[in-house]
């Protein structure tokens, strides 16, 4: 019986060592831990009653970190906006210095006027077609379709392309002022979007994005929110006037050839009024170029204090989960040694033998 307390007692004895080896182990990796990253190894338990502030803190940090990245993403895209803006305007102002120097019909020599106009308008169309991540810059908040069509390119919905719209409203060419006149008031109203053909619209033929109205209600444009409570309206629509202006007036040349109009007063008109368009659109354009250049600058100085915020929220992070590394080495050292003892001990014990007794 008493041999049997004492097996029983060794038995225990051996169990009760190795959860005290296992509690050593974890706490020795704890330290390790702690050691290696300089944090807690559980936060929550060290900080206590601070935790929540901790949590707080750090979605905080992830907020602001998100919002970095957006606003990244967004002057990149801000930046691209305005370098084709600018290639808009630079091939534009080509056209409309053409144009003005050929205005008089007695010094006039338009002789390359009208195809010069269409490769204006193929070429201005590629720029306000381009995208950032698959999404256009000038479509409006309808980002996946293409701003506009080329001259010759039949819209998808309609089946009519630029080309066709302006042959349908001028025919085989201007006669006189007084045809000049209508058709130019026929011109202006397809691109002020009440033509007597719905479907010459701008709106429906020439562009595909965003309309401007949704029947008496503005449609909304592209927004970002670039920082708490700080929104900013950076959309920029080649159905806005200002673009409208611009590529009315290269469809004015493009429709016919400038040097068959006859009639020193029609032509006087028809170049005039295409002058006149293109000036009105590269001024829209350059304005719209130095809003675009407003709105890096905003996104630029928000990411700026975000920046400042983020270093803070991070430093303050530190200051609640960073460990102190000499306590945490000395823990380490701790747990070591009295795992080497713990193990020497159990070897020893389990080498102990009742015929070692009897010698």
């Amino acid at each position: 019986m008493i041999s049997f307390v004492k097996s029983v007692s060794t038995l225990q004895g051996l169990i009760s060592r190795q959860r005290t080896t296992n509690d050593t182990t974890r706490l020795m990796m704890q330290a390790e831990k702690e050691v290696a990253t300089g944090r807690h190894a559980d936060a929550f338990k060290a900080l206590g009653t601070r935790s929540i502030e901790a949590l707080s803190t750090r979605a905080m940090y992830e907020r602001t970190e998100g919002r970095i990245e957006s606003n990244t993403l967004l002057q990149n895209r801000l930046d691209l906006m305005a370098s084709s803006l600018g290639s808009v305007r630079e091939a534009a102002q080509e056209v409309l210095t053409m144009a003005i120097t050929n205005t008089d019909p007695s010094s006039a020599d338009p002789q390359f006027l009208q195809q010069m106009a269409i490769d204006a308008y193929n070429t201005i169309a590629s720029f306000l077609n381009a995208s950032y991540n698959g999404k256009a810059f000038f479509a409006g908040v309808d980002s996946n379709a293409n701003a506009v069509n080329n001259w010759g390119q039949a819209d998808g919905t309609t089946g009519l392309s630029p080309a066709n719209v302006m042959t349908a409203v001028v025919g085989s060419g201007v006669s006189s002022a007084a045809d000049a006149t209508a058709k130019l008031a026929e011109i202006d109203a397809v691109f002020n979007g009440t033509p007597a053909n719905p479907l010459h619209a701008y709106e429906d033929t020439f562009f595909n994005g965003t309309p401007l109205m949704n029947g008496a209600v503005p449609n909304p444009r592209l927004t970002a929110q670039i920082d708490e409570n700080f929104q900013i309206d950076y959309g920029v629509q080649a159905n806005d006037k200002g673009f409208r202006d611009l590529m009315r007036g290269l469809a004015i040349l493009g429709s016919t050839d400038p040097q068959l109009i006859t009639d020193p007063d029609a032509y006087r008109s028809w170049v005039g009024a295409a002058a006149s368009a293109l000036g009105s659109g590269v001024n829209a354009v350059l304005a719209a170029e130095s809003r675009t250049g407003s709105m890096q600058k905003l996104v630029e100085d928000a990411n700026d204090r975000l920046n400042a915020k983020r270093e803070v929220l991070s430093l303050h992070i530190s200051s609640l989960e960073t460990v102190d590394p000499y306590e945490a080495a000395t823990r380490l050292t701790s747990a070591q040694t009295q795992l080497q003892a713990s193990y020497a001990v159990t070897a020893r014990l389990s080498q102990l033998s009742f015929l070692n007794f009897m010698s």
